[in-house]
């Protein structure tokens, strides 16, 4: 098993359109169980910030205002998870 699925820790995914409170519900979320938080476009915006390649192409992608493939996006999930 991997060490994420040996942990036996709960995963909680909060999904909702733009503006539609998400940040807001983690942060109580967060704050009532102790819980850490991982935003996806918090993510996707630090490596876009860090200039790297991938982060480059993601750029591009975002400024024409179409989605991620969702294999990046996963693979960003997977590189912070570890």
């Amino acid at each position: 098993l991997t060490p994420l699925k040996k942990a036996n820790v709960p995963i909680f995914f909060i999904v909702g359109g733009p503006g539609s409170g998400k940040g807001t519900q983690c942060d109580k979320i967060v704050a009532k169980y102790g819980l850490t938080h991982l935003s996806s476009g918090d993510l996707l915006r630090a490596e876009v910030k860090s200039g790297s390649p991938r982060g480059n192409e993601l750029n591009k992608i975002m400024e024409q205002g179409q989605l991620v493939p969702l294999v990046s996006g996963a693979h960003l999930l997977k590189v912070f998870l570890r």
